[in-house]
């Protein structure tokens, strides 16, 4: 019986690490726009937020009236989708941040970049 005892801990022990393990692969959820949601003018929100590759950006909107559209540096800056992109349209959209680097993201309606629906996050 002192060998069943001694299995005890050392089972929680590796269930803990296998727990923490899968943690730190997904990272933190960072809601953008906090309680605003993915909305005009959240551009901004993401300054000063200590951001890191394995993150998950979650975009919350009304799907009928927005949608997520992941862009390089150049349609960012110009508030146009014509290079390489990858678009949402669910309304709670999970975007992991699967590298280290910039990543942008963008509302392609029309107008609605301009009024500040665009994120650049650095992770």
């Amino acid at each position: 019986s002192m060998a069943r005892a001694t299995m005890v801990p050392t089972l929680l022990v590796l269930l803990l690490v296998v727990c923490c393990a899968t943690t730190v692969v997904h990272g933190k959820e960072w809601t953008v726009g906090d309680n605003k949601g993915w909305s005009f003018g959240v551009s901004g929100w993401e300054s000063g937020k200590h951001i890191q590759s394995g993150d998950v950006l979650v975009f919350k909107y009304n799907p009928s009236m927005h949608n997520v559209v992941q862009v390089g540096e150049g349609d960012y800056n110009s508030c146009r989708v014509t290079g390489p992109s990858r678009t949402y349209t669910s309304g709670n959209d999970h975007i992991q941040l699967a590298r280290r680097g910039k990543a942008f993201f963008i509302c392609s309606l029309p107008g609605h970049c301009q009024q500040g629906m665009k994120i650049d996050v650095t992770a």
